[in-house]
């Protein structure tokens, strides 16, 4: 017993029995003394440790504050092409929009003081842009529906009279990209009018005139556009009629020289044979479906039908089957339709 006596009043018995009211206060077993401040909730405890640190609250940037950033931003984004024509034009169309939502009682009047903060060197050439496109759109306000009326022929020379007119030789520059497109459909017309070139003859024909057209930029262009060129030389009319007429193995090599004439590397050329490959495949079950398919109408009626039409979708097509169904309740069958060869 004095053994046991001695140890709580030693060193180690003392930390034992600190240890061990520390428990029971953090357990709520052993409560301090009425002299003591008792933390029952965080009010509390905020009190005892004392003020919070001030938060800081964001003061919503001034007008002229953000006029500053609007500048910054536009000089950041279109200094280093300011000498493009189009990108020029592009810079007053964003300075509208964004004086007309500041400033929408006074933002004509804003133009010129905008544009020589923004590129001072180009103020005064930006600002007859800027009235010159305002002439322009009043211009095709007014004619909208007299060039609605026109032949696409007869519009695109009244557009282009006005352009040359408002911008002078810049226009050439401002609708670079329509002109180049403009051209690429001319080509693709004239190929729309040659049947006898087939359709490698086709695709040779539409290179050259590429070349001619573009010069030294052809070859870049056809790079940046060879799939969506492809295509439309694909789904040109006389193009499918001379496809169509062939027999498929010889059919999935004229396309391979199509493609290799677009300029189509060996390994992309295996690609696309390999999916011409798998969409004859398809196509030859699918026109099966369709003969099948006749021969269950013509037998069977009402319930009957529908259940023999269902196994056939189900063996034909296996996971597509539910698809191929909801075409149909819709009226679309895929494969009764003529097929655009090389793009399905």
């Amino acid at each position: 017993m004095s053994e046991s006596k001695s140890f709580w009043r030693s060193p180690r018995g003392s930390a034992v029995i600190v240890a061990a009211g520390l428990l029971l206060i953090g357990a709520g077993l052993l409560l301090p003394s009425g002299d003591e401040p008792v933390l029952t909730n965080a009010a509390d405890l905020a009190d005892l440790q004392g003020p919070a640190a001030p938060q800081l609250v964001r003061k919503a940037p001034s007008e002229s504050e953000q006029e500053a950033a609007f500048v910054e931003d536009m000089q950041q984004r279109f200094a280093p092409v300011i000498e493009v024509k189009h990108a020029q034009l592009r810079v007053i169309e964003q300075l509208i929009a964004y004086l007309k939502q500041r400033y929408p009682e006074d933002w004509q009047q804003r133009i010129a003081g905008f544009l020589r903060q923004l590129f001072p060197e180009h103020a005064e050439a930006l600002l007859a842009k800027y009235f010159s496109l305002m002439s322009y759109n009043e211009w095709l306000a007014i004619e909208r529906q007299a060039l609605q009326a026109m032949s696409a022929a007869e519009r695109r020379e009244a557009l282009w009279g006005q352009r040359y007119a408002a911008f002078g030789a810049d226009a050439e520059q401002i609708w670079a990209a329509e002109l180049r497109n403009q051209k690429i459909s001319d080509a693709l017309s004239e190929l729309g009018s040659q049947p006898a070139l087939g359709a490698r003859g086709s695709a040779e024909q539409f290179v050259e005139s590429l070349r001619e057209q573009f010069g030294d930029d052809a070859e870049a262009l056809l790079a940046s556009r060879r799939t969506e060129l492809l295509n439309r030389i694909v789904e040109l009319e006389t193009v499918q009629s001379d496809l169509r007429r062939q027999p498929a193995e010889r059919r999935r090599q004229t396309l391979r020289q199509l493609r290799q004439v677009m300029g189509m590397d060996d390994a992309a050329l295996d690609r696309w044979q390999a999916l011409d490959q798998r969409r004859d495949e398809r196509w030859q079950q699918g026109e099966l479906y369709m003969r099948e398919r006749e021969a269950l109408v013509s037998q069977y009626r009402g319930e009957a039908k529908e259940a023999e039409l269902a196994a056939l979708r189900e063996r034909m097509f296996g996971e597509n089957a539910a698809a191929i169904a909801r075409e149909e309740q819709g009226g679309f069958f895929r494969y009764a339709r003529e097929r655009r060869i090389g793009r399905e």
